[in-house]
């Protein structure tokens, strides 16, 4: 496998950055993930408009422009030649003398065999439980997945598949996944603020405008023990329905549940490219 690190092609095993980096030692990065199918980036141009905000955010400023940057990738994807994968695209702050100051970034971007999403929604159980948690800078896609991570035995032990944050009965996000819920009257709802707008979250609501009432909004718990439907979405999930959520929800889906339109709108976009 082939990456690029600042500057050059190169093979994947030989790729390294100097430890003084501060996305090793401070955890200050940005990063970015997008599917690709065969030699075609999805979504592409709102991903790099999504990295050019966080980098933005988080003062730290590539020496491309975006259309370069678009170049270097399609570069990458025609010399592994996937059938299905993901890129990953890194920015540090670089290698700081004192370990602390960011300068000159480190660009890493790397490509990775995925599978490939099932094109039928899955109705396996996905459970979550809920912790009271925001995430440092939210709307920023950093690097920092410290309290994810942590949680993960947690997570486990109930019997869960993920975790969603609240902040004083406030719901944001998943980790890795917006949330969304759809109201007994068929409204889709999903939280405005304190959380990353996702790609496919953009995505869904979009599609989601063209048939139903949809809001971004504060979602608090007590709005989910009153909802119809449930589901998170991914650049890699795309959408999977919510089946548990603590003692506050609990649901089953089916041929005519309003998250199986959404899911089949959703698969009807990517077939555009």
């Amino acid at each position: 496998m082939i990456s690029y690190i600042n500057g050059a092609f190169i093979d994947s095993t030989a790729a390294a950055i100097p430890v003084n980096d501060l996305g090793l030692q401070r955890g200050y990065g940005v990063f970015d993930f997008l599917r690709v199918k065969g030699s075609q980036p999805l979504f592409l141009q709102q991903h790099i408009d999504r990295l050019y905000r966080s980098l933005e955010y988080m003062r730290l400023q590539l020496p491309h422009r975006k259309e370069e940057l678009i170049t270097i990738i399609q570069s990458l994807i025609d010399q592994n030649q996937l059938p299905h994968s993901g890129i990953r695209i890194t920015v540090t702050g670089g290698a700081s003398p004192d370990g602390y100051t960011p300068v000159e970034p480190h660009l890493i971007i790397v490509q990775q065999a995925i599978p490939e999403p099932p094109d039928t929604m899955l109705t396996l159980p996905y459970q979550l439980v809920t912790h009271h948690y925001r995430r440092q800078l939210p709307e920023v896609k950093t690097t920092d997945y410290l309290m994810a991570i942590w949680l993960q035995p947690w997570i486990k032990e109930q019997g869960a598949q993920d975790v969603l944050y609240h902040a004083d009965g406030w719901v944001s996000e998943c980790p890795r996944s917006n949330f969304f819920m759809i109201t007994q009257e068929n409204v889709l709802i999903t939280p405005k603020e304190g959380m990353l707008k996702g790609v496919t979250r953009a995505n869904i609501l979009s599609v989601a405008g063209e048939i139903m009432q949809v809001e971004e909004r504060p979602v608090s718990l007590e709005d989910i023990r009153n909802a119809k439907e449930a589901f998170v979405s991914s650049s890699t999930k795309r959408i999977i329905p919510v089946t548990g959520i603590d003692n506050l929800f609990n649901q089953h889906y089916d041929n005519d549940s309003i998250v199986k339109r959404l899911f089949q709108s959703l698969v009807e976009l990517e077939l555009q490219f």
